[in-house]
């Protein structure tokens, strides 16, 4: 690499790690205060939170990587442009085309990054995420349960406790209508839930108390009496409502992606998903390849300064994702096959990009505005 080379890569990567940054710290304030009421419940501590958000960074990661990347180039290439080094270029006989190798080859690397956090991290940490996410509503219905309160949050079940304190509900009434047809009140002198597993289960644990069943056909209730009593609880909706990672074809490892893309039995719908997802996973961070084309041409020929720069940025992501979704509505649709629909982003903004190039080494150094 040329001294020119590593000029022109170190301004772009000033603004490209600051506009990184930047966005990043934009998700993860946006995703805090969208989940504020679960995150920082009664139950939830920092380490909780924590055990959230750095599992979530990856995927952070992959859609601020190419703005941050095209903005960095646009304004890096711009700054040159601003104070006429590119027609001090000119002037020493370079074209101004012969920039776009710095910008691509390290969109090249980038691209490569972006694939894998894309294929193997970020899969990986959704799923870590999700469990957390799990772990977290679990202790905030936990700790949602209040002295004199009907607690209902448990599906086809109702909590009442005369008192809450750190060792559990003491004097407790739980009625069960998961049977309708033979509804169960349970009375016990302590009560209270235990995590199950990592999944949507918890266990409802009471002691000393009695249980009263009543019989659709009997004239009177059954009664039993116990000292210890325990029953795994599936709090269903409880969980899945709130945790938005839930179900997710995101969290899906891309091997059990290929498999159910391949497997004979596959429903056709479900085939069709795994197939967007899997392709999806590789079209964002090539996207990056394809800013590096245009991101020369777009500083070079620019006009309006830093303001411009960053509507041409605003601009080529907002075509980016259009482009994107056109492509899902196509494989929705049947109309192309995901292998060619979902990388239409892709070959449109190479075209683009490969097209502004071709322009600009017409022009030459004179094209600098």
């Amino acid at each position: 690499m040329g001294r020119l080379d590593r000029y022109l890569a170190k301004e772009i990567l000033l603004p490209f790690m600051a506009a990184l940054l930047f966005l990043v710290q934009i998700l993860l304030a946006t995703q805090l205060l969208s989940r504020a009421e679960m995150l920082f419940g009664a139950g939830v501590s920092a380490l909780d939170v924590a055990g959230v958000i750095l599992p979530l960074l990856p995927n952070f990661l992959g859609y601020v990587l190419p703005v941050s990347f095209l903005l960095g180039s646009i304004l890096g290439v711009g700054r040159l442009a601003e104070d006429r080094e590119i027609m001090a270029i000119g002037a020493a006989g370079l074209s101004p085309v012969r920039l776009v190798r710095v910008p691509l080859a390290m969109g090249v690397l980038l691209a490569a990054l972006g694939v894998w956090l894309s294929v193997v991290v970020e899969p990986a940490g959704l799923r870590a995420a999700e469990l957390r996410f799990n772990e977290i509503i679990k202790k905030n219905v936990r700790a949602n349960v209040r002295a004199g309160t009907f607690f209902e949050e448990i599906p086809q079940f109702t909590v009442y406790a005369e008192r809450v304190a750190g060792d559990g509900w003491h004097n407790v009434l739980i009625a069960d209508r998961s049977d309708p047809a033979a509804p169960v009140l349970a009375l016990a002198r302590r009560g209270g839930l235990e995590p199950v597993g990592a999944g949507e289960e918890m266990r409802l644990v009471l002691e000393g108390g009695e249980l009263h069943r009543a019989e659709e056909l009997a004239e009177e209730s059954v009664r039993a009496t116990f000292d210890r009593a325990g029953l795994t609880l599936g709090l269903g909706t409880a969980v899945s409502d709130k945790n938005l990672l839930s179900g997710s074809t995101r969290a899906v490892s891309t091997e059990a992606l290929l498999a159910r893309a391949r497997r004979p039995d596959t429903p056709p719908g479900q085939r069709l998903i795994a197939e967007e997802a899997i392709h999806r996973r590789f079209a964002s961070p090539l996207a990056v390849i394809a800013f590096a084309l245009m991101a020369v041409p777009i500083a070079v020929m620019r006009k309006g300064g830093r303001a411009a720069g960053i509507g041409a940025t605003v601009a080529g992501v907002l075509a980016h994702y259009l482009l994107l979704r056109i492509g899902e509505v196509l494989t929705e649709r049947g109309a192309l096959p995901a292998a060619v629909a979902m990388h239409l982003s892709t070959v449109v903004l190479t075209a683009v990009g490969l097209l502004l190039c071709w322009v600009l080494a017409r022009r030459g150094p004179g094209v600098v505005r």
